[in-house]
């Protein structure tokens, strides 16, 4: 992990969101790119980054430029953090026209390793800017909604059919440290999987090659899916979610409107992994 790519705005919660970037960047060793879409042109609005006037919060406050937003983080890891192990350098991208069309170059250029953003509302991203850069990026992008907090993320639900699970995304995941949580839900149109030959192809098929012992199978069968995967969200304590991109349907699935009561595991931050062609570096 090298550097984490940080898209905000100015706005009040920019200052949040940068502040679990950096949480993030500490965990991965990694560190921090501030990048401001607002103050440059850009081809879509972005108005996910951050929140906009109609979410603030009246405890925070919007910021005159990037670098104030720079020079105020700066201060707050060394107060909040200067014990750590780890101390990510924090900079800003400055002098570059931001395009979401152009986010694959901005990435290689700056040896970004992640993308870190913020939106009100998960269920937001089908009708985004946000989901254009997503599609566009060929590197992980952290999705926070709001209200989130959090001071390591130590557990993770990978979302998806054992058939088809991609071993570098679990190898991404192993540098969170964290318990990794393989659900399996089956793609549409096949049928369930067995407890026993989940288990067996989870050890044989990942496990194995990855060499983590933090990997625990959970198996989502029958109608009830989204009430399960409620379950498996908080019986776990799961504080994110992680979806290949473009693959089965799986984010599509994960977003589209329950049609009822909100599903809780749409109010934790989600890792949107790109497909197809990517590897971890």
């Amino acid at each position: 992990m090298k550097n984490i790519l940080v898209l905000i705005n100015l706005s009040a919660g920019a200052e949040r969101i940068a502040k679990l970037s950096l949480k993030v960047a500490q965990q991965l060793n990694a560190n921090l790119l501030l990048c401001n879409v607002f103050e440059l042109p850009v081809s879509k609005p972005l108005a996910y980054a951050g929140y906009d006037d109609m979410h603030n919060h009246a405890e925070e406050k919007p910021y005159t430029s990037i670098d104030e937003l720079a020079d105020n983080l700066k201060t707050h890891y060394y107060y909040e953090h200067r014990n750590a192990t780890h101390h990510p350098k924090i900079n800003r991208l400055q002098n570059i026209v931001f395009n979401s069309d152009k986010i694959k170059d901005i990435v290689a250029e700056n040896q970004v390793n992640m993308i870190i953003t913020g939106t009100h509302d998960l269920l937001e991203l089908n009708n985004s800017g946000l989901l254009y850069v997503i599609n566009k990026a060929n590197c992980p992008v952290l999705v926070i909604p709001a209200d989130v907090n959090f001071n390591t993320l130590d557990s993770t639900a990978y979302l998806t059919d054992l058939r088809y699970c991609d071993v570098e995304v679990v190898r991404f995941l192993r540098d969170f440290n964290a318990k990794i949580f393989v659900t399996h839900v089956s793609s549409s149109g096949i049928p369930d999987m067995e407890d026993a030959y989940a288990q067996s192809l989870l050890t044989d098929a990942i496990a194995n090659r990855v060499g983590y012992n933090k990997l625990f199978l959970r198996n989502i069968k029958g109608v009830n899916r989204k009430k399960d995967l409620e379950v498996v969200t908080t019986t776990e304590a799961i504080q994110f979610f992680t979806i290949v991109n473009r693959k089965h349907y799986v984010l599509e699935r994960f977003l589209s409107d329950t049609g009822d009561a909100r599903r809780n595991y749409h109010s934790v931050p989600l890792l949107i992994m790109p497909y197809p062609n990517w590897y971890q570096a």
